[in-house]
This record gives structure tokens, sequence and C-alpha cells, in this order.
């Protein structure tokens, strides 16, 4: 494809992100910063659902891994923690092609480390879209490592992009993210410049902790959803997938709000139901 104008892209996704009304939301909401990186902050006025006291989130917006803010999914974050009573800390991670996936993980990482810091039991790493890649790379870094912690307990995606090679881009699903776009980036992002060196996050899946994953069925996407949960299942790691009906890519901002929150609430369910199963999920605070 032509050369991006990312500047561009950047400055009208921030335009957009400005130009829709902010939802209300019962709590306070505070901007802040991790060391260089923006982070917003949602602390809900609401007890937690049952089950999640003790529950942070840290999320991670979409954006191909060259555009997007903690503005981008102001929204989507302030029903997060309307809906589930839970603390959501939005994080504005590094960009390509200044930055590369592994310095997003490394912020994603920090996030989940800050909001333990801040009393949190269990941390939730929360992706949307590329931010669904962040937060993979994330647990996957962790889990290589070594460490006896894991970054997150549990990880929920929403219309993630998994096989960031784009090889399982379902080009005949009609409702998917840009592919020039996504080729473009992705090579910068997580491929030092090639696509052909992206990751697959699906090929190893070990090490990873519980995986939500929600879908919509006309999303190009929606093969790499299917096949990391299926993968995570054959592995013994509980995983689950939600395919939305008529759904594209995005739904999770778009005027649908009932199904969204219905997917915010299963993801909800979800972790408590992790929580059950996880003996180190059982620090309610």
């Amino acid at each position: 494809m032509t050369e991006p104008d990312i500047s561009r892209l950047r400055s009208d996704a921030a335009a957009r992100a400005a130009a829709r009304p902010r939802l209300p939301f019962d709590g306070t909401v505070e901007d802040a910063a991790l060391g260089a990186i923006p982070v917003r902050r949602y602390r809900p006025s609401r007890r937690p659902k049952p089950g999640l006291p003790g529950t942070a989130v840290a999320f991670l917006h979409g954006g191909y891994g060259v555009l997007g803010d903690v503005e981008l999914q102001d929204g989507y974050c302030r029903r997060i923690a309307g809906i589930l009573g839970v603390t959501v800390l939005s994080v504005g991670y590094r960009l390509a092609p200044e930055a590369t996936l592994a310095d997003a993980a490394d912020d994603a990482v920090a996030a989940t480390a800050l909001l333990r810091e801040d009393g949190a039991a269990r941390v939730v790493l929360w992706g949307d879209s590329a931010g669904g890649s962040v937060a993979v790379a994330a647990a996957r870094a962790a889990a290589s490592a070594g460490g006896s912690a894991a970054p997150a307990d549990a990880l929920v995606l929403s219309n993630p992009n998994v096989d960031l090679t784009l090889a399982g881009y379902d080009d005949d699903l009609p409702g998917g993210p840009g592919r020039e776009l996504s080729e473009w980036a992705f090579a910068r992002w997580a491929g030092a410049g090639r696509l052909a060196d992206a990751p697959d996050l699906a090929a190893d899946v070990s090490g990873l902790p519980p995986v939500f994953a929600a879908v919509g069925s006309l999303d190009s996407l929606l093969p790499d959803a299917r096949r990391l949960v299926d993968r995570c299942a054959a592995a013994g790691i509980r995983a689950e997938l939600r395919v939305v009906p008529g759904a594209e890519h995005g739904f999770m901002g778009g005027p649908d709000l009932a199904a969204a929150d219905e997917v915010i609430r299963a993801a909800g369910r979800f972790i408590q139901a992790a929580a059950q199963s996880h003996p180190h999920f059982l620090l309610d605070i």
C-alpha cells in the first residue's frame, strides 16, 4: 500500500474520539502517567459484582498498533467499570513505528504491576483488536520469563488480532479491520519491517492464564480467535469464545450497546468462574 500518513490517521482518530459524547459514569475518572505512558483510571462508586472484589482491569485500546490513546475507547472503559464494579486502568501504550509490540507489552506489564501495588488481588488484561495482541504478548512474555506470577490472572479479548502475519485473515467475512493498513502496521509493529516475521500469538499458548474472547460473526479475525481458544482448551487452559451474531470488527464501540454490554457481563461471569478454579484467584479483599 501507499505509505500511510500516520500523523493524519492519529489526529483523525483523536478527533473522532473527542467528538463522541461522554457516557455517564457513576464514579471518578482520573488521568495520570506511568512513567512516560499516559493512563486513565476509572473508579466506580458501585460495589463489585459477586466474585469480583479485589479485581482490577488493565485496558489496552485498539488501533492497528499505530494509533489510539486513552481517549479512543473511553466509553468502553466506562462500561466495563460501571457494569462490573471494578477499577479500570486504561493504558496509552507505545505505538509503531516509533515503538514495537514488545514495548507495548512491557507497558501492559507495568500497568498490571501498578494495579497490584494499588491493592488489586487479581488483575485482568483486557484488550480490544490490536490491544488484544498486546494482552497476549504481555502474558506470553511473563510465561517465557519463568516468573512465579503472571502479569495477569485472566485475559479478556474483544475482536483480537492473533496471527499478526494475517495468514488467518478471512477476506470472505466483510466486517474486518482494513487489511492493507493491518499489513503495513504489523510489519513495523511486530515484524521488524517484514510482515512474515510478525508473530502468530496462537502458535504457543503455554503459560497463558484463562482466556475469554468475543468476536463478531462478520469479523475477518473470527477464524484466528476461534483457533486461539481451541488451542487454549486443548492445552488445558480455561477458554471461552463468544461469537456475536451479525457484528463486525469494533462492535464494542458501536451503536448496539446492549450487545456490547452483554459481552462485558459474560466476561465478568468468566472471570468469576476462573476465580473458583484457580487458587491464587481466591485472594478476594
